[in-house]
């Protein structure tokens, strides 16, 4: 039961795309404010968006109405996080996304194809460190799979939450 409770806490706070009533305004470009990084792998890259705060992991990419090709956003945690009891998923989010989800050292350990506006939750195969949204089909496209190394340094004044 307490795993359980763990779960439904974790999903609900650290979800890619938190469940939020549909219809409002986002107020702001999310997107404005936040710091980018560039993620590299053997064939491309994506300009990713860091969401390294309790509050920027639970938004995500929901309530916007369109993703760039080659950019995303990058989730990231203090200390690996349980495969078991964090979870994303794709409610409010209007457009279909993969995520690869990384380990401590930026190696992908699994990658998840999503689509838009559902409730599936998506988890990677071992504890992990990062996510990595990208468009659908961006990680297939530029020959990312498990196994492959990430390569991104955060910038300097990035503040991780737990």
């Amino acid at each position: 039961m307490k795993r359980a409770l763990l779960f439904v806490a974790s999903v609900a706070l650290l979800s890619a795309c938190d469940s939020a009533p549909t219809g409002l305004d986002p107020g702001p470009d999310p997107a404005a404010s936040l710091t980018t990084v560039s993620v590299a792998f053997t064939g491309g890259a994506v300009s990713a968006e860091i969401a390294a705060t309790q509050a920027g992991r639970s938004i995500g990419l929901m309530n916007r109405a369109t993703i760039a090709a080659d950019s995303g956003m990058l989730f990231v945690w203090p200390t690996n996080q349980s495969n078991q009891a964090v979870a994303f998923h794709m409610l409010n989010t209007h457009f279909d996304l993969s995520i690869a989800f990384l380990d401590a050292n930026h190696v992908v350990l699994n990658i998840e194809d999503m689509d838009k506006d559902t409730d599936t939750f998506h988890f990677a195969v071992a504890p992990f460190r990062y996510a990595l949204e990208a468009p659908r089909g961006w990680f297939a496209s530029h020959g990312v799979t498990a196994g492959a190394i990430a390569t991104f340094t955060l910038p300097a004044g990035v503040i991780i939450e737990p």
